[in-house]
């Protein structure tokens, strides 16, 4: 069966506020008449639309705009943001002058402290005075957070493995967007063979699976989990809030596409007896973002034989000055939205399966955690610069051997993360490899003693090998509390700028939110600062 494409899950609404500061003056017997048009482009391909501008402010050199723009906020997406300021000179547009422009991200804008970012406009190579963007999260009128606790069930699933097995089934919940796709909203975790599957109980805001219209149905979708990601699809339906809460169905039928039986599924509701509308405050990422938490990245690269020596044009290091590796486009992508999201913008930066010959740091055997900048007392390197800078130089100072081993940087990072438990600094640690790791069950159970640690994993596949042991790492954490480890194939987004961090940052949020929840973590409280007093 040919399913529709999937998108993303929903996303919070941002709200932009703007003023300058110093802005160089147009105007020969007045001051200028600031004006600023705002311009969004989602992703390197995206097309760059306007999106808002602001009120004209008479005779103002230091103007605090009253109009403000909303917008999705994407966490795994660049979204790119260019600000122009004009002097308005009355009704003719043609006539009005370029005070200055700017271009930032909206990640940029969201992990500034306190959500303040402070910009240089230019035009012509001239500096032209300073732009500030304050972005809030944009609560709706009448947004109530209710939310929606139950636990669902399934008889009889249809076994989708053959004679010799059972289904792995798993539920997807997805939400009938206006723009006629279905947005995926919510995934359960899989039970491995089992036809007659419980799986954990778990919360859903009520409105993630409507829009406006609470009656307009959403798509509950089981599935079979394979190791290799290819999913197989059992069967689906179709039912609305209305007929689950208030007229109380709670058993259904799923018919596979060929008209079989999927299996029987049914739900019950948690903590209250009839329905579940459970009222409170969820908090959301950007609450914490708001009371001043921050992301630390954290790296680990494959320096194992089976990658090739870099010199040679066929090594998945080769180093050629035209075009960016496997390793260093992975690096790009995802560094350029997690450095965001770190006010220092310092990440350790490490090698493993190979024997370093630093300037400052030489071994004779094998290292599956050294540093690569050859400080061990200081491994951090800073920003995008000094994380691809300091790759390119080791290259040449390390020799390539094995075997794979991801135990000493998983406990590195579970050390890393023991230290900013309190600082309300979570971590994320990149894994790059090319190939099937060598002490799986070890890692299996360094992440089982991670999931009460600010910590997500989130590995990349580089090359055409075989990696699925690393779906199996990835698979095995949905029987946790709380899912912190993320597998992508480098290969299956090489085409298509910007979807590699797409799909590998995507469910990080969640990870933090429900890491949050875990240990009864509320957000710090925001600092509310007014634009008009920042000069």
């Amino acid at each position: 069966m040919q399913q529709q494409q999937v998108k993303n899950k929903d996303r919070e609404k941002i709200e932009l506020y703007f003023s300058g500061r110093g802005l160089a003056d147009k105007d020969v017997l007045s001051q200028s008449d600031p004006q600023c048009y705002i311009y969004l482009k989602e992703g390197q391909d995206g097309q760059e639309r306007l999106i808002g501008k602001t009120e004209v402010k008479d005779n103002n050199l230091n103007p605090d705009w009253k109009t403000s723009v909303v917008l999705d906020f994407i966490f795994e997406v660049n979204q790119f943001l260019r600000i122009v300021v004009m002097d308005h000179d009355g009704k003719n547009v043609e006539n009005d002058d370029i005070i200055g422009s700017l271009n930032t991200t909206i990640g940029a804008v969201m992990g500034s402290k306190n959500q303040i970012y402070l910009g240089q406009l230019t035009h012509n190579h001239k500096k032209t005075g300073r732009l500030i963007i304050k972005a809030d999260n944009r609560k709706e009128i009448g947004e109530e957070n209710q939310m929606i606790c139950w636990q669902w069930n399934a008889t009889k699933v249809k076994n989708m493995d053959g004679w010799f097995g059972v289904s792995d089934p798993f539920l997807r919940f997805l939400k009938w967007h206006k723009n006629s796709d279905w947005l995926l909203v919510h995934e359960t975790e899989f039970i491995k063979n089992n036809e007659n599957p419980t799986w954990k109980p778990f919360e859903i805001p009520h409105d993630k699976l409507h829009d406006e219209n609470p009656q307009q149905p959403f798509k509950i979708e089981l599935w079979d989990n394979q190791t290799n990601g290819k999913h197989q699809f059992i069967g689906a339906i179709e039912v609305t809030i209305e007929q689950i809460i208030f007229k109380e169905i709670h058993q259904f039928v799923i018919k596979t596409p060929k008209g079989d039986l999927g299996g029987n599924l049914g739900v019950k509701f948690i903590e209250k007896k009839d329905f579940a509308l459970q009222m409170g405050d969820q908090h959301t990422f950007i609450d914490y973002l708001k009371g001043g938490d921050q992301i630390n990245l954290i790296i680990a690269i494959d320096f194992t034989g089976s990658n090739g020596e870099p010199s040679s044009p066929h090594s998945l290091h080769y180093n050629d000055p035209e075009h960016l590796n496997q390793y260093q486009n992975a690096l790009k992508q995802v560094a350029e939205i997690l450095l965001n999201y770190d006010y220092d913008k310092k990440v350790p930066l490490y090698g493993f399966g190979g024997v370093p010959s630093l300037p400052n740091y030489k071994k004779t055997s094998v290292e599956q955690c050294f540093p690569l900048n050859g400080n061990q007392s200081d491994p951090e390197v800073f920003g995008l610069d000094g994380i691809m800078s300091t790759y390119s130089n080791a290259l040449n100072h390390i020799n390539l051997s094995g075997p794979t081993i991801f135990g000493p940087v998983i406990e590195n990072a579970l050390e890393i993360s023991k230290a900013n438990l309190k600082k309300d600094i979570y971590s994320v640690l990149l894994i790059m490899t090319d190939g099937q790791i060598d002490d799986m069950n070890h890692c299996l159970k360094l992440i089982r003693k991670a999931y009460r640690l600010p910590l997500s994993i989130i590995i990349v596949g580089v090359g055409n090998a075989n990696f699925n042991m690393m779906e199996q790492l990835d698979g095995d954490d949905a029987q946790l509390e709380r899912d912190l480890v993320q597998f992508v194939p480098f290969i299956k987004h090489s085409q298509q700028p910007g979807e590699l961090a797409k799909e590998l940052l995507a469910e990080l949020p969640d990870q933090f939110l429900r890491f949050k929840k875990l240990i009864g973590k509320k957000p710090n409280p925001s600092k509310e600062i007014d634009l008009s007093q920042i000069n």
